[in-house]
């Protein structure tokens, strides 16, 4: 369970890596290249790439779209 913050902001890398792990399994199985896969999303290849990595922690917004884009269920993406 994460721990709470006194400042606000507030990031967990485990979770972040996580769902980026859970991201790059899905579009390798489905034989989709981050670029493509960016493309689809309408967002830089280079975000795709810091998502899957766990590098960034983006914007919920971006779920839905790789979701779709995946051809998956958003609560897919989510360890």
């Amino acid at each position: 369970m994460p721990k709470a913050v006194s400042n606000r902001y507030y990031r967990d890398d485990g979770f972040l890596s996580a769902v980026g792990l859970r991201i790059r399994e899905i579009r390798l199985s489905k034989d989709i290249t981050q670029a493509s896969l960016a493309f689809d999303c309408g967002i830089p290849d280079s975000q795709i790439n810091r998502i899957e990595l766990g590098k960034v922690n983006c914007s919920l917004s971006y779920l839905p779209l790789i979701a779709q884009a995946l051809n998956v269920n958003p609560k897919d993406l989510l360890p």
